[in-house]
């Protein structure tokens, strides 16, 4: 592990933004990429490039070699799932459709596209995104035996996205404690490696609760990476639940009121005057300062697995804190 935290790149000697620009996307996923632009299109695909890039640098190493491709697409449409959801509750507040599309992926419950004050489009899209994903996951050869835990790690991910709506609907709800508890199931690590379980036959189940435990500390220095990276943009659509805001006005860095200024009109003084604030104070190197004791406590499992290279699963994570600092303020 690096001691400071430089902008670098570990794979290549491209620059990190010219490496995503140039990623070309799967021609198998772009049918449901062009759907995305034509009915919701909150993103833009410099975000799908992102992850696609960024994939096999935290894929287990248990997975199969021939299994590689179908991998990194399953987790690319899994989540544009959970993007469209997250928008869908954070950005648009559609309670309604949101309620709705979290129904998809559960044979126990079933999706009406026509519910009233339901957009209609969006579960159907929805819909048609789940398919594809089902298709490339249970094509793993171990589908069957991790579908379970698959299941309840996306209902994690939704209860973090529930959380996100209501941190907008009750202002004084958001605290750090229960960002960590919560939000960090946004970042979808365990679903991802729910996938790459799913097509390692290599893999030794007696060591997943240990796996686990690693995944925990991972998704926490994703979490802090994307906070980092993306706080400012969403600030200024008004939207101040990431970390650093939440972690800046907990120790009166700014103030309670500055911020529920924004939050009700995010003009261009208050935003000004958090950004200035936050800039001068330690609050990035507080976040960083977690992310390298996650780090650390994540390889203290290194030993206790072997199906597993978790040291290189470590070291992706490394180049990810590189390519969200890299992009801030793009995804």
């Amino acid at each position: 592990m690096r001691n400071e935290f430089e902008v670098s790149t570990h794979s290549t000697g491209e620059r990190p933004l010219a490496a995503v620009r140039q990623q070309n996307l799967p021609e198998t996923v772009l049918p449901l990429i062009d759907s995305y632009d034509d009915i919701a299109g909150d993103r833009d695909r410099f975000l799908w490039q992102w992850l696609y890039h960024l994939f096999p640098t935290v894929r287990l190493s248990c997975v199969h070699e021939e299994r590689t491709r179908p991998v990194r697409d399953a987790k690319l449409v899994a989540t544009i799932f959970a993007v469209v959801a997250d928008d869908v509750a954070e950005q648009h507040a559609d309670r309604a459709t949101f309620d709705e599309l979290t129904a998809i992926p559960f044979d126990h419950r079933r999706a009406n596209p026509d519910r009233d004050d339901v957009d209609g489009d969006v579960v159907r899209f929805l819909t048609d995104v789940w398919e594809r994903f089902s298709t490339l996951y249970d094509s793993g050869p171990r589908s069957k035996e991790f579908r379970e835990l698959l299941q309840f790690d996306l209902q994690e991910v939704f209860q973090a996205i529930k959380y996100s709506y209501l941190a907008n609907a009750y202002p004084g709800l958001v605290s750090e404690r229960e960002l960590w508890r919560y939000d960090v199931y946004n970042m979808l690590i365990f679903v991802y490696a729910d996938i790459d379980l799913s097509n390692a036959p290599t893999f030794d189940s007696s060591e997943l609760s240990v796996l686990r435990q690693v995944c925990d500390r991972t998704q926490r220095m994703a979490r802090i990476g994307n906070w980092i990276s993306t706080w400012k943009r969403e600030l200024a659509e008004g939207d101040c639940s990431s970390g650093v805001v939440v972690y800046a006005m907990e120790n009166d860095i700014v103030s309670h009121e500055t911020i529920q200024l924004i939050r009700e009109n995010p003009t261009e003084a208050p935003i000004r005057s958090v950004v200035e604030s936050i800039r001068h104070s330690n609050v990035v190197e507080h976040f960083l300062k977690c992310w390298r004791g996650e780090y650390e406590r994540a390889m203290q499992f290194e030993s206790e697995i072997q199906s597993v290279d978790i040291g290189a699963y470590l070291e992706g994570f490394e180049q990810i804190l590189d390519y969200h600092i890299s992009s801030e303020g793009l995804k």
